[in-house]
């Protein structure tokens, strides 16, 4: 394989970038062949890896802490950021670094110019790895797509969680343009006047619309897609259809498994919940239901602060707002205040005991329709159903059943 010029590969970096969410387009793209030479993977597996790897370039660039805000170095990482993960047209990353639309240009083929010298080492840095006979060995320690895929949205869950669906749905779009219209598709939406911030992080849920867009745009062609939303009290329901329904190609059950699991990882790093929707064994669309802005206030009694500590670990990163009490009088206070979404509460407390504050719960106006998980060594699993609690969890208690009985009253 000829090995192209330092024009040639800026000129394939920034092609890559302006298709970076387009997995077919990727498959047969020559800078696949150039930096995923492993003849062992899948063609789809082979975009996957490059689709990673830019993004990774990007985050190459980030100079550190230590670099003076505004530096070129800063600037060029936060343009391609702006542009490429978060979405957004090249006016509004210009007004955004305070720059003129002809600075934007400069910077990015600047960025794009360094982020090709970082590909080229990441190739070169291989080829010496290369096994007898010249062909590049087979990294069998990568992980596959869904592998990076986790990578990934783990390394984005850990910024802040709050998301606008309009301004994402509308990265989203700027991305996949190129890819609707050649497959002709349109896009139809219908959102609500108002609509409130999702508590996901805004790179989830951009990959999340990505991933589902892009695939039902693979299944269709000369068809609509019709977003709509809906509101509830604690959540933001979406529904993505092909409309007409017989629209939807046939599904390849391999490749269809594949994006269902990637959305499946997705969901749960995200606290969203997601599911396909079929007609005659084709998807012909999804529903997702997102978590609103208004985190659901659980609140934790119990006198050990070890306790407290490990249920605000457990709970903080599934979209609760946890509040703590180490008293019971304290807990009545609070429950009567906050009126959260249930209660967690110890027996075995000093002065007022859990079962008297249980009763007190139970028989105050305020309080009585507020769920009471009892979570206690002792084994009164009968008695505290018996006397009103919704929920008994033994100690120690398991982040996985605490979540699973939250999720069951919600």
């Amino acid at each position: 394989m000829a090995l192209p010029t330092k024009e040639t590969l800026t000129a394939q970096v920034a092609d890559t970038y302006e298709h970076l969410y387009d997995l077919v387009y990727l498959r047969t793209h020559p800078l696949t062949e150039l930096l995923v030479p492993d003849p062992t993977l899948q063609r789809k597996d082979r975009a996957w890896q490059l689709h990673h790897m830019l993004l990774q370039a990007i985050e190459d660039l980030n100079p550190g802490p230590q670099a003076p805000a505004f530096s070129h170095e800063w600037r060029r990482h936060r343009l391609m950021v702006l542009r490429y993960v978060d979405g957004l047209d090249p006016q509004t990353v210009a007004d955004r670094l305070s720059i003129s639309r002809r600075q934007y240009y400069r910077e990015h083929d600047a960025a794009l110019e360094a982020i090709a010298d970082v590909l080229w080492e990441h190739r070169q840095e291989r080829s010496e790895l290369a096994a007898p006979g010249g062909q590049a060995a087979p990294d069998r320690s990568a992980p596959d797509h869904l592998g990076l895929l986790r990578l990934e949205a783990a390394r984005m869950a850990q910024t802040h969680r709050q998301a606008q669906v309009p301004a994402v749905l509308q990265g989203v779009i700027s991305l996949l343009a190129d890819h609707l219209q050649q497959r002709r598709v349109q896009l139809e939406i219908a959102l609500p006047a108002t609509l409130p911030d999702t508590a996901i992080d805004q790179g989830l849920l951009r990959q999340i619309l990505l991933s589902m867009l892009g695939y039902l745009a693979e299944r269709t062609e000369r068809a609509t897609i019709r977003l709509e939303a809906q509101v509830q009290p604690t959540t933001v329901s979406l529904s993505l259809r092909i409309q007409p329904p017989g629209a939807a190609g046939p599904t390849d059950p391999e490749a269809t498994q594949q994006r269902v699991a990637t959305l499946n990882d997705l969901a749960v790093l995200s606290g969203a919940r997601i599911r396909p929707a079929y007609l005659q064994g084709a998807i012909t669309g999804f529903d997702i239901v997102l978590p609103s802005g208004q985190q659901p206030i659980v609140l934790v009694v119990d006198d050990n602060e070890d306790v407290l500590v490990l249920f605000q670990r457990y709970l903080g990163l599934h979209h609760y707002q946890v509040v703590t009490a180490q008293t019971c009088p304290q807990a009545l206070a609070l429950a009567r205040q906050l009126r959260p979404q249930a209660i967690t509460l110890d027996l075995m407390m000093p002065g007022q005991d859990g079962w008297e504050t249980l009763q007190t719960l139970l028989n105050q106006p305020e309080t009585r329709n507020i769920p009471v998980i009892v979570c206690s060594v002792l084994r009164e699993r009968e008695l505290a159903l018996s006397l009103g609690a919704t929920a008994f969890l033994e100690k120690p208690v398991s982040e996985q059943d605490l979540l699973a009985v939250l999720q069951a009253l919600s």
